[in-house]
């Protein structure tokens, strides 16, 4: 091989402006978020940026909601008149219900404080 073919082979891996993935510098498009990376404006790039912020902080918030739903259910559980014949069996799954569902909760706050921090450092 001589050194022709070896500079054309060799590609740079870029950072998305969008994901922040790893991509080719040759790509024409992100294969994580189909991010058009030909010819991107900078309002283009910080839009999309915003939106894939709201997206991650969404998707916490919706398990931040199971998880409180689960703790919820694991109380109801707890209170109910024994409705599966073993009481202490019912109070295992309600305590851990809400164990789970509780520290369920927890991190997913720690995760939106992690990243509104993050976001707030990046502007």
């Amino acid at each position: 091989m001589t050194n022709n073919n070896i500079n054309r082979s060799i590609m740079a891996i870029i950072s998305c402006p969008s994901c922040s993935e790893q991509v080719s510098d040759k790509a024409k498009q992100c294969p994580h978020c189909d991010l058009s990376l030909t010819e991107q404006s900078v309002e283009q790039t910080q839009s999309s940026k915003r939106v894939e912020r709201i997206k991650s902080i969404q998707s916490i918030q919706f398990q931040t909601m199971l998880a409180l739903f689960l703790s919820i259910a694991g109380f109801i559980f707890y209170y109910l008149d024994d409705p599966i014949g073993d009481p202490h069996m019912q109070q295992w799954v309600a305590m851990g219900g809400m164990i789970l569902g509780f520290v369920w909760y927890l991190i997913n706050r720690i995760r939106i404080a992690y990243l509104t921090k993050k976001y707030k450092n990046e502007r």
